[in-house]
């Protein structure tokens, strides 16, 4: 009776850390889905008044420079600049979404249950 009370224990004990596991996996899943999606929001709000505001600057930009070299050499640097600048944007962000690690902690504590729960194997020299 001891050794069925034991195990129906273990039993109990593995089912409770495995569904302990799956609501820090949900957690996670929902804090890091929280941070993109703010981030992803902000940005599309922004856009249109950067891009509008942005496109004054460019025309300007090459209004001016249409004094010292002809018009279409002018817009050309403007447009590449924007090019440029764009690219350099898109990748400094795109490291940072690629950054963060998802289900960080989920892992680790995984990774931790794992070892505790599974005997380390030694290999024997022969």
């Amino acid at each position: 009776m001891a050794l069925r009370s034991q195990l129906r224990e273990v039993v109990d004990a593995f089912s409770e850390l495995v569904a302990q596991h799956v609501r820090l996996a949900r957690m996670e899943l929902s804090q890091d889905a929280q941070f993109i999606g703010l981030r992803v929001g902000i940005i599309a709000a922004l856009a249109p008044l950067i891009l509008v505001g942005w496109g004054f600057l460019c025309v300007a930009l090459a209004l001016l420079l249409r004094r010292v070299m002809p018009v279409d050499l002018a817009f050309l640097l403007v447009g590449l600049f924007n090019l440029v600048l764009g690219g350099v944007g898109i990748y400094f962000v795109a490291r940072q979404l690629t950054g963060r690690k998802m289900l960080d902690a989920s892992l680790s504590e995984l990774e931790s249950t794992t070892a505790l729960m599974l005997p380390t194997r030694t290999e024997n020299p022969k």
